[in-house]
């Protein structure tokens, strides 16, 4: 049965894209299925971090939404991305959207979605997932964002909390554990915290995902990703 998951944090600048195509290649080499990954930032930073050159988009997600077709970019084998023209997606109605993913339901095992609070049609990404990832930091922010989503979604649709960018100060340790006492009650699982890192640099430098390097000093951030893709799955 074919899924969706959101990638949702409201602060923006957390790594919402990079984990998104980290997960999406993951399931993909897990499930050995057909992956979507959409975009509600027009930035369209996936293709980048995927190693493809961004494209000016004609006939990205609006025009899927509208007419049902549009453009479909082939990141990886199995593994597909739809971009976004506008900066702000105005929806109507819920009815073409919820159109829209009963035919990708059919052609995708997974559909992922790199979601941006600024977008009108956030809601209706959130409304239509079946499971949340919260990537953020050890901060104060990510913690008042999990606890409003735990308000606005419950808790059954989110799987894990993604901890990025960490720098080992005492003030994240204490937010961490901050976290952890948020996330006690659920079966929400924290990841061990991803350190910023010259190597995840270097293989988005060169578009390469995790899966796809050799690097000892990789592995442990495979492991938390594959943590997290069992907690998806």
């Amino acid at each position: 049965m074919s899924e969706v998951i959101v990638i949702k944090n409201n602060k923006g600048g957390v790594g919402k894209s990079w984990i998104t195509l980290q997960l999406a290649h993951g399931l993909q080499y897990v499930s050995g299925k057909k992956v979507l990954i959409l975009t509600s930032d027009n930035q369209n930073n996936i293709l980048e971090y995927a190693g493809k050159e961004k494209i000016i988009s004609e006939s990205g997600l609006e025009k899927w939404i509208k007419t049902g077709t549009g453009d479909l970019v082939r990141l990886r084998e199995n593994l597909f991305f739809i971009p976004l023209k506008v900066s702000h997606l105005n929806l109507q109605s819920k009815d073409k959207l919820e159109e829209l993913f009963k035919a990708f339901k059919e052609e995708y095992e997974y559909i992922l979605i790199d979601s941006t609070p600024v977008v009108g049609i956030d809601k209706f990404f959130v409304d239509l997932a079946d499971k949340i990832v919260v990537p953020g930091f050890a901060d104060k922010v990510t913690i008042n964002s999990i606890t409003s989503l735990l308000e606005q979604t419950g808790v059954s649709k989110i799987k894990s909390v993604v901890v990025n960018r960490w720098g080992k100060t005492a003030k994240e340790e204490h937010y961490y554990n901050g976290l952890k006492d948020v996330l006690e009650p659920y079966e929400i699982l924290l990841t061990t915290p991803i350190s910023q890192s010259a190597t995840i640099g270097k293989l988005i430098d060169e578009g390469k995902t995790i899966w796809e390097s050799k690097s000892k000093k990789v592995k442990d951030i495979q492991i938390t990703f594959t943590e997290v893709i069992e907690a998806i799955l």
